[in-house]
């Protein structure tokens, strides 16, 4: 009778699963967010103290978002040739010497080397986002991957809601400085966690093919990556330029400028409920229409923003584009994540990251140079159909026939990046940028 040969074969050992080091990245997420957040109060503040003039937060706010455009390409590379860890770490740390750096400029009057080191720490920040995205995946689960940017993104979300009112009551009782080493600080503890995480260069896929490993192949050859890099760059538009006004409209639309302090509350609220149901309800799928859904929900809600006189309508408006953005980028910061292979994973994110960067300071321009001319709500409006116009047209420019499913399923999805294999089975949100910035929110403030 023929001889089984299975029947002699030694079953392989299981290997045991890698251990779960998420909390750790959560962890320096968080601590270096609410750093941040305090820091942008204490240093809009320090500013005008030392000028007594408008035009110094202003120029603030242009070294914050300026720089954040230069950084993410080489980020991306450097985190796929060094490793992501090893970039998000280095650059938290480097970020730490600069703020502490602020401190001491603080105390000879030099503003124009408050504003350089500022330019120098949002340029490493961006550098590093690429990176915090590429390590998410390698320090968790697959089934656990869409809990963990949910949590990652909720975190970023929440920071609006306590870090800015927590400054301004610390402002009334400690100096601006006080706030900005804390920040310091936090920068030197979430540099020593990334580093802990020990998450080196991935190894080269099985999956190569030419000049493939182009992030703007990946991308463009991808239905759903292409819609979310659109949605990244439209949205940071029509977001970034009402964040310009939104004192403004609070003071003519609301009765007094502080109302945008709550205006902010009821976007960060947004973000952190849209974070909260991805905890609890785990989609099936992404896909590019759902993506389209997502922006058109997450923007739409800006222009009437601009039509609405009633305070607690304006909330609710807010807190419902800050959801949907939340419930869209992060599935779809996910659903990158499995698609694209390890080693090229930095530089798509870096992509998505300059896309959105790019958005911001488009939206930022267009508020300086247009408001004047346009009024606050004719330029949210504008802008509004300026970003769901650019989103059509690069739907239909990048159309191109691929084979590759419109829909990415959310957990054990293969990691592949050729244009032409068929995957089977496998978030300016309202911000500023942020040591992650998965999602992307009114607030962000990388």
């Amino acid at each position: 009778m023929p001889i089984n040969a299975a029947r002699f074969v030694t079953p392989a050992a299981a290997v045991p699963a890698p251990a779960d080091r998420s909390a750790r990245l959560l962890v320096a997420a968080a601590v270096s967010t609410y750093g941040d957040w305090l820091t942008v109060v204490a240093l809009a503040v320090l500013l005008f103290r030392l000028t007594h003039q408008a035009e110094a937060p202003a120029a603030y706010i242009l070294a914050r978002v300026a720089p954040r455009v230069l950084g993410p390409s080489p980020g991306g590379f450097m985190a796929d040739r060094f490793g992501p860890g090893r970039v998000a770490g280095w650059c938290a740390l480097a970020q730490g010497l600069l703020t502490a750096a602020i401190v001491a400029l603080a105390g000879t009057g030099a503003v124009w080397a408050i504003l350089v080191a500022v330019a120098g720490a949002q340029f490493l920040g961006s550098m590093a986002q690429p990176a915090y995205g590429a390590c998410i995946p390698r320090v968790t689960s697959p089934p656990r991957l869409l809990r963990v940017n949910a949590i990652y993104s909720g975190l970023f979300e929440s920071s609006v809601l306590a870090a800015p009112a927590i400054g301004a009551l610390l402002l009334s009782v400690v100096q601006p400085q006080v706030l900005i080493g804390a920040d310091a600080a936090s920068f030197g503890i979430a540099g020593l966690l990334m580093l802990s995480l020990r998450v080196g260069r991935a190894g080269p896929s099985a999956l190569r093919a030419h000049d493939d490993a182009s992030a703007i192949a990946v991308v463009r050859r991808d239905p759903m990556l292409r819609s979310l890099g659109a949605s990244f760059f439209c949205s940071g538009v029509a977001i970034t330029a009402l964040q310009a006004v939104l004192v403004v409209a609070a003071a003519q639309r609301f009765g007094h400028d502080t109302s945008a302090g709550w205006l902010y509350a009821a976007v960060g609220a947004g973000g952190v409920a849209g974070s909260l149901v991805l905890l609890r309800w785990r989609p099936a799928t992404i896909g590019a229409r759902g993506v389209t859904v997502g922006f058109l929900v997450e923007v739409a809600p800006l222009a009437l923003f601009a039509l609405i006189g009633n305070l607690a309508a304006a909330l609710a408006v807010l807190g419902l584009s800050t959801a949907s953005g939340a419930l869209y980028q992060t599935r779809g910061q996910t659903a990158l994540q499995q698609r694209v292979a390890p080693d090229i994973l930095g530089r798509v994110n870096g992509l998505m990251r300059l896309l959105l960067y790019a958005g911001m300071l488009a939206g930022a321009v267009a508020a300086v140079a247009l408001v004047p001319v346009l009024g606050w709500s004719t330029l949210v409006i504008a802008c509004t159909a300026a970003a769901v116009g650019a989103y059509a047209v690069a739907g239909l420019a990048l159309g191109v026939r691929t084979r590759r499913p419109g829909e990415i399923t959310l957990a054990g999805s293969p990691m592949v990046r050729v244009p032409d294999q068929t995957a089977t089975a496998s978030r300016t949100s309202f911000s500023m940028g942020s040591p992650t910035e998965l999602p992307h929110s009114l607030h962000d403030p990388s």
